[in-house]
């Protein structure tokens, strides 16, 4: 083969490049990992020049090898063990926690017993001189969720899945969420629902279903499962719209795909409590006849809606199925 210039200029694609000189440590490290005294070592005692260990040596290699785990369990075993001044603080923090969880528990009753009070005060004052007042009253509370109600409806039960139930690969799917108690009220409502609580936890047009962590709050309070959702309505037209609506396909599906469980059963009678706390918001409607350029706007509040003399805003209302009334509901979310 004759020599030709351009072999010189492109040499072989399999030549090994030449290395820099930043390389060398890394190529050290990579062609020869063991150190120069250990194969040295190595060595010596393939060509038997080093004398064999002794068992008292393998003993000492032993004793120092328990002696170092030892140490090194006692010291991460004192370093994880709490101290006697933050054992003493956690108790103190648990007692405070405890006892402003009792207080808590305690105004709450008081709240209760004297919301009761107030509304048997008010059906006795205006039972005989205004009974329209009442029942307008009685509606409003029905849907503020601050009065007690009795009425036939609908329970709906979900629960978490068993173990080893479902899909593995996503474990939190397995479990109820906030999102599926928001799908099943939002239903109910829409479905129309005159009441509903869940777990006890009376809903009004203002709750809010969320999340903390793996826990489920409705306003605020943890509910542990199995939830139990329970809707006072017409129990026939309560019954023929949910199962309507797309919240029966999404519970089929969540129980086929990761083993939740739900049951739904209509009852006769169901009692849900009130929850003792009404919360009011007031429109005020501007003069535009008396506004002139030179004066101020009126102060409005952080929705936009101006503040004053104002008039009650709530929910709109309805005859009831309800001991109460029937209560015109806001879908949750």
């Amino acid at each position: 083969m004759t020599h030709t210039p351009r072999d010189d200029a492109h040499p072989s694609r399999h030549a090994k490049p030449p290395l820099d000189a930043s390389m060398t440590l890394l190529t050290e490290v990579m062609d020869r990992p063991l150190d120069a005294g250990y194969a040295d070592a190595a060595a010596r005692r393939a060509n038997g020049d080093e004398p064999p260990r002794t068992t008292g040596t393998w003993i000492l290699v032993a004793a120092l090898a328990v002696l170092l785990g030892f140490v090194t369990v006692t010291a991460t075993v004192d370093l994880r063990a709490p101290q006697g001044a933050a054992i003493e603080a956690r108790k103190v923090l648990e007692k405070e926690i405890v006892e402003r969880r009792e207080e808590v528990d305690g105004l709450s009753q008081r709240a209760t017993a004297l919301s009761q009070e107030i509304e048997t005060l008010q059906t006795e004052a205006l039972a005989d001189v205004d009974p329209a007042l009442l029942e307008t009253l009685q509606a409003d509370g029905v849907a503020s969720g601050s009065i007690a109600v009795t009425g036939p409806g609908l329970i709906i039960t979900l629960n978490d899945a068993p173990a080893g139930v479902g899909a593995d690969d996503q474990s939190q799917n397995k479990k109820v969420q906030d999102g599926d108690l928001q799908r099943v009220v939002n239903s109910l409502w829409a479905s129309g629902a005159e009441a509903i609580a869940i777990n006890g936890q009376r809903l009004t047009p203002l709750s809010a279903i969320r999340s903390a962590g793996e826990a489920i709050l409705v306003d605020l309070q943890p509910l542990i499962g199995p939830y139990r959702v329970e809707a006072i309505g017409d129990p026939a037209t309560l019954e023929t719209e949910f199962a309507r609506s797309a919240a029966p396909g999404y519970l089929s599906m969540i129980s086929s795909t990761w083993g939740i469980q739900y049951s739904r059963i209509a009852q006769s009678k169901l009692s849900l409590p009130g929850n003792g706390i009404q919360q009011l918001f007031y429109a005020h409607a501007v003069d535009s006849t008396a506004a002139t350029g030179d004066e101020p706007a009126a102060p409005t509040g952080r929705d936009g809606a101006s503040t004053g003399e104002s008039e009650k805003l709530g929910p709109s209302t309805g005859p009831s199925g309800a001991d109460s009334s029937l209560a015109g509901q806001e879908s949750t979310e």
